[in-house]
């Protein structure tokens, strides 16, 4: 700790401050302005995905010149079983997108693992075995009937993936999904097709 003895120390500090703070700052001010509603809805629509339920198929296009679609990639996914009555289909977007998140199975949910002779918790924390999103998850604004959302996310059962095996869901690979988590943003279109 720096002890000032006299005042000749003192005013000498402060002369120096003040100098310092009139001094031309080496770096020009730059001004940050907030993201306008405009610049989200761009950046929201530079990626477009599309499922294929019937081709366990999810791809990853980016909007090219004159708003032409570019395949990126395409991802095998689990899809909904054969035969399920309710699923989502059509055009939604993204309204959220979580790493390492928890799972809330709803009720249904919970009676059916009840009947394979799982008591599954309110919550399952990230990572433990039964925690079926895996290391991310991606929400849609499609919803069933009774409100529940459906997701893209990742698995705890790699078998899973490029299956009819969910309730309406789509299942990824964690890897691949974690890259597409990463790479897209909340509001980004999603055209589910049957």
């Amino acid at each position: 700790m720096l002890l000032i003895r006299n005042i000749s120390h003192i005013v000498a500090l402060i002369t120096l401050a003040c100098l310092l703070n009139c001094l031309p700052s080496p770096v020009p001010a730059v001004e940050v302005l907030p993201l306008t509603e405009n610049a989200a809805v761009t950046s929201s629509r530079r990626y477009y995905i599309e499922v294929s339920i019937e081709h366990e198929l999810l791809t990853l296009y980016e909007r090219g010149d004159a708003d032409k679609l570019v395949k990126l990639k395409e991802y095998p996914v689990g899809t909904a079983v054969r035969g399920l009555k309710t699923y989502p289909v059509g055009t939604g977007t993204v309204t959220a997108i979580s790493f390492k998140p928890w799972w809330y199975p709803t009720p249904y949910s919970r009676s059916v693992f009840r009947e394979r002779g799982i008591e599954l918790p309110t919550a399952v924390p990230p990572g433990h075995p039964l925690n079926y999103m895996g290391p991310f998850k991606i929400s849609l604004s499609h919803r069933t009937k009774k409100g529940a959302i459906y997701r893209i996310h990742g698995n705890n059962n790699p078998q899973r993936v490029g299956k009819r095996v969910t309730g309406g869901c789509f299942v990824m690979e964690n890897e691949g999904g974690l890259e597409l988590a990463r790479t897209i943003p909340v509001g980004t279109e999603v055209n589910i097709l049957p």
